[in-house]
C-alpha cells in the first residue's frame, strides 16, 4: 500500500515537470507559472510524506526552476 502511495506521488512530480516544460517550450509562461506553482506542491507533499529525500526536492524544484524560469 505505501509504495502505491510513494509511486503516485512520484508519478504526479513527473507529470508536473513535463507540464511545466512543455509549457514553458511552448511561450506561454502563465500556465508555466502556474504548473510550476503544482509541482513545487507535489515536490513539497513527496518529500513531506517520505517518497522522497528533501534534499532530492530542493534539487528538483531549484533545477526545474533555473531551466524554465532563468537562475
Amino acid at each position: 500500500m505505501r509504495k502505491r502511495r510513494n509511486d503516485l506521488r512520484k508519478s504526479a512530480i513527473r507529470y508536473w515537470r513535463k507540464e511545466v516544460l512543455r509549457l514553458a517550450q511552448s511561450g506561454d509562461m502563465e500556465g508555466a507559472r502556474r504548473a510550476f506553482a503544482m509541482f513545487q506542491k507535489a515536490v513539497d507533499k513527496a518529500a513531506d510524506r517520505g517518497a522522497i529525500h528533501p534534499n532530492k526536492a530542493a534539487r528538483l524544484k531549484s533545477r526545474l526552476a533555473a531551466k524554465v524560469f532563468g537562475g
